[in-house]
């Protein structure tokens, strides 16, 4: 089921050079609402795929950080970094890492040290502006 629904959401992102928020946001709004976190596996996949946009990703940042929680740390950085890349400011995506930081500011403060204490760790700059909200 959760299939249709991402299908969906990628197929509305662009439409002929268009896109159909309404259909996009109605796809997300039911996948949202039936995900578990035996399906985190397929979300990070398809916020990972090369078939979303900035859009999508910031969209599906939302299951992933809220299914996933500090464990998830790591793809919503990549997600970030790439959203970054376009020259997007990654508003949503930001809001559910912050908000993730502020819930649970012990979970995250210690995945985040453990993330900075890997030397050559690729999104350090994220993880150290991350620290910042686990008060």
């Amino acid at each position: 089921m959760i299939e249709e629904h991402i299908s969906a959401i990628f197929a509305g992102q662009d439409v002929d050079g268009d896109v159909d928020v309404d259909g996009v946001l109605e796809s997300f709004e039911e996948l949202n609402s039936i995900v578990t976190e035996k399906n985190l596996p397929r979300l990070i996949e398809a916020i990972q795929s090369p078939e979303n946009n900035f859009w999508t990703r910031e969209l599906l940042s939302e299951p992933i950080a809220n299914l996933g929680g500090v464990s998830s740390l790591e793809v919503l950085f990549q997600a970030a970094q790439l959203g970054s890349e376009e020259g997007h400011d990654n508003d949503s995506l930001n809001f559910f890492l912050i908000e993730m930081a502020e819930s649970e500011p012990d979970k995250c403060r210690a995945e985040l040290g453990r993330m900075l204490s890997v030397k050559g760790f690729k999104f350090r700059d994220h993880a150290e502006w991350l620290m910042e909200f686990c008060e």
